[in-house]
């Protein structure tokens, strides 16, 4: 049998997801290792889910074509300050870009009531401290001319005194280097021929070659930061994968982009895997509504143990974010558009001002929620479910080591509701509305804000909380069809991330005014689609087995945020271009935004080379309107609050329902790892994928 796999490594869980040829998957979870760098961890979910296809880990390895990794490595090097010391040479006058932040650093990403407490704010870290900053004479205009010539006796001084700082890592970001990198080059090579070959090199305009003498310097920064740690992990996990289990397939790393790089690409751009993690469950929503051929507008929303991310697809197509903030740097690089709050399964909830909160602080993996019994004593969203009846009290978390306790869930429900005078119930019940208000709160500024109607939307809920609130927040937005895609969703990024091609981006900043001529729009495509051939070429990807994507960055002369706009090919007329830019943009802003005096500029054109990786379509089953007597797993008593009762409700065992049963709520259907969750107004149908559909069916929006 053939097969392939993707491994993602989170901070709790390490998920596995293998498919064969048949369609067949078969998932796992294990111990995420950070003690042995999450070598032990990677090769157990493999060994795990080989055995559930009835393979050892040996003859696994002989069938396995790929492997995808998803790894948060990059993300927690930069959060927990585990990163690289670097330096950074970047042109004279300009030594203090990073301090500087454009004079926002205190207030990015705060809410807005913070604008007002300046003061109070804090600074970050400095990403690159002054000392180890040199500034270097050369200087190129914004035309990519060349005003002064690189002084190399000044920038070999400069690195002999970087050299004794015992730096790991070199940022190099010159003054319009992505118009005119000869002096980024020209500097890589002294720096080669000067300082220890070991010490990582990151040069802005191949990282970043974008406008924002800022951005383009954090960006080629964090890369610097995250390389050195990066190089050392892909190599020494690679170096097992071939030579202790004899690995010969295709190695790949999730990037957060939406593609996939080779090891050698990530190496290079290892500021790609930051943030790639959520991005593989939105892959797997792209591919989910090309299957299912049911749903072009998704709301792709992942609850997890820490936090709650949502993803929006319009027409199938993730939407994209050109700016990207770690601890309050900002930076230009394409990334798919995940938005995060801390409302997850392990988010405590706590008592503010005679309200009840919930996170962003969580219990974390260690000691967890009050019901792991693990020295948890605060409560938490699932200690809140758990005791609402949402749970199996029977069942197991993760990999079958943790058992809930609801007596213990009982205990820390009832110290926090004792501030409020309220019974563990009412508190619970507390926890779980505040705890779908917030997520539905989240998702109505993200598509609400962006000109788009909640209503016109269907959800896919995945993660191993995310089922068990769907039907809570997609009711408060009018949601009528949610979809949780059975046994899979609580590893769903993995599954994602096994279906991710490989994809890369080159970019080059330009200035087009409308009119626009489509001979030169078209040649500035065709030449840079030539550096994405040749840059697969280089990863040994047959040319003929490349496509593109083309977009272009818009906005109305003058402005200063850009759209992005997917752009045929070839380009013949350019007016269309104008018209998809104030069609996007009047469904963004509405039609009294229109600039009807503004003539519509490109200000970049990107091309995405992409090259399919092999992938199986998933198995189906046929579909029988009889529910199987094992499945029904009788009553449980579950405390509904938006009706605010406890009903004895029914619960299957999703596990042995068949493709076209359908189930009337309210219900629970417990499933390993989650719980599918189902009001008195819905009904639930699994369809031939053995996916759960939970649709609209009555008016009692409660149990």
């Amino acid at each position: 049998m053939k097969y392939v796999g993707s491994v993602d490594i989170g901070g709790t869980f390490t998920d596995c997801t293998l498919m064969d040829a048949e369609g067949n998957v078969y998932t796992s979870k294990a111990r995420s290792t950070p003690e042995d760098d999450f070598r032990s961890g990677f090769f157990e979910s493999i060994d795990r889910a080989g055995r559930k296809a009835g393979e050892d880990i040996d003859d696994l390895m002989e069938q396995l074509t790929r492997i995808t990794h998803g790894t948060t490595v990059a993300t927690n090097a930069i959060v927990e300050d585990e990163s690289a010391d670097i330096g950074l040479l970047t042109t004279q006058g300009h030594e203090d870009t990073l301090t500087m932040m454009r004079g926002r650093g205190r207030v990015t990403g705060e809410p807005p009531e913070n604008t007002l407490r300046v003061a109070e704010m804090r600074r970050p870290d400095p990403l690159v401290p002054r000392e180890r900053t040199a500034g270097v004479t050369e200087r190129v205009d914004d035309e990519g001319d060349v005003v002064v010539d690189l002084n190399e006796a000044q920038l070999e001084a400069a690195l002999d005194d970087l050299a004794a700082e015992d730096v790991d890592g070199l940022a190099v970001s010159f003054l319009w280097s992505f118009k005119h990198p000869d002096h980024e080059r020209r500097a890589a090579e002294i720096i080669e021929e000067t300082l220890d070959e070991d010490v990582y090199l990151s040069l802005s305009h191949e990282v970043s070659p974008t406008l924002g003498e800022y951005e383009r310097t954090v960006a080629t920064a964090v890369n610097a930061k995250v390389g050195p740690l990066i190089e050392e992990y892909l190599e020494n996990l690679e170096t097992t994968l071939r030579e202790e289990y004899d690995f010969t397939g295709t190695f790949l790393l999730m990037g957060a982009n939406g593609g996939c790089y080779t090891p050698s690409q990530a190496m290079d751009l290892p500021i790609m895997l930051i943030g790639s993690g959520p991005v593989g469950g939105l892959k797997g929503c792209e591919r989910l509504a090309e299957e299912t051929d049911e749903m072009a507008n998704v709301l792709a929303t992942d609850m997890g143990g820490t936090s709650f991310e949502l993803g929006v697809l319009q027409d199938r197509r993730p939407l994209v974010q050109e700016e990207t903030m770690v601890q309050k740097y900002v930076y230009n690089v394409p990334k798919l558009d995940v938005e995060s709050i801390g409302a997850g399964g392990g988010s405590l909830a706590t008592v503010s001002e005679g309200q009840i909160s919930v996170g962003p602080q969580s219990a974390g993996a260690d000691p967890g929620p009050a019901c792991y019994d693990r020295g948890g004593d605060q409560p938490t969203v699932t200690d809140a479910d758990l005791y609402l009846g949402f749970i199996d009290p029977e069942t197991t978390f993760g990999t079958g080591e943790l058992s809930p306790s609801t007596e213990l869930a009982e205990a820390a429900l009832e110290r926090a509701g004792e501030r409020l005078g309220q019974s563990p119930t009412q508190f619970a019940a507390g926890v779980f509305e505040v705890t779908n208000t917030k997520m539905a709160n989240l998702i109505e500024k993200n598509v609400i804000g962006r000109g788009y109607d909640p209503r016109d939307f269907n959800v896919i809920s995945y993660g191993g909380a995310g089922p068990i609130h769907a039907s809570g927040y997609a009711d408060k937005l009018d949601v009528e069809s949610i979809l949780v895609p059975g046994e899979i969703s609580p590893v769903w990024s993995a599954y994602g991330i096994l279906n991710t091609d490989i994809r890369q981006e080159v970019e080059q900043q330009v200035v087009h005014l409308q009119p626009f001529d489509a001979e030169d729009v078209e040649s500035e495509y065709q030449e840079l689609e030539s550096q994405g051939r040749e840059m697969l070429d280089a990863e040994g990807v047959d040319p003929e087995d490349v496509s593109f994507e083309r977009y272009a960055l818009m906005r109305f002369e003058g402005q200063y945020h850009e759209l992005e706009i997917p752009v045929p090919s070839p380009v013949t007329d350019a007016s269309a271009l104008a018209e998809r830019f104030e069609s996007e943009y009047r469904q963004r802003y509405s039609a009294a935004a229109l600039f009807s005096e503004a003539r519509a500029e490109i200000q970049a054109i990107r091309v995405e080379p992409v090259a399919e990786v092999e992938t199986f379509e998933r198995a189906t089953a046929p579909t029988t309107d009889q529910v199987p007597d094992a499945a029904a797993k009788g009553t449980r008593e579950v405390y509904w609050p938006a009706s605010e009762r406890t009903i004895e409700t029914e619960v299957y065992d999703g596990t042995k329902l068949q493709p076209g049963n359908v189930i009337e709520g309210p219900t629970v259907i417990d499933m390993s790892n989650t719980a599918i969750v189902a009001n008195g107004n819905q009904t639930v149908r699994q369809n031939s994928y053995r996916d759960f559909v939970i649709e609209a069916g009555g008016d009692d929006h409660g149990s």
